[in-house]
C-alpha cells in the first residue's frame, strides 16, 4: 500500500459561511515523484462510489480556481503541488460526510 499525499475528512454540506467548501485547505505536497493522484473516496470506512465532488485552490485574492471536478472514487488525476486544495461543489443529494484519501501514482 502507497503511502498517502493527503487524507481529507469533508462534510456533504457547506462550511458556515464558506461558500462552497466542504473541507479546510490541505496540501497535496509530495517529496517524490507523482505524475498522478488516484482518489480514493470512503464513507463509514467503505469505499462509496457514489460521492462526487470538485477540488479548488484557495488563492489570496480570493478568485479560486478549481483544478478539478466531478471527482470520484478511481479517478485519477494529474499531480499539482498545493499548499492550499479544499473539497467544494459537493451535490445537495449527497447526505453523507466522506473521506478523501489520495494516493501517489
Amino acid at each position: 500500500m502507497n503511502r498517502p499525499i493527503a487524507v481529507v475528512v469533508s462534510n456533504y454540506k457547506q462550511l458556515d459561511d464558506q461558500r462552497s467548501r466542504a473541507s479546510g485547505n490541505f496540501s497535496t505536497k509530495w517529496f517524490g515523484s507523482a505524475k498522478a493522484m488516484d482518489v480514493e473516496v470512503t464513507v463509514d470506512g467503505k469505499i462509496d462510489n457514489d460521492v462526487t465532488f470538485s477540488m479548488a485552490i484557495d488563492m489570496n485574492n480570493g478568485n479560486d480556481v478549481t483544478k478539478y471536478s466531478e471527482v470520484r472514487n478511481g479517478s485519477r488525476l494529474e499531480y499539482y503541488d498545493s499548499n492550499t486544495f479544499y473539497i467544494c461543489n459537493v451535490p445537495l443529494a449527497q447526505q453523507k460526510n466522506f473521506k478523501v484519501t489520495l494516493f501517489p501514482v
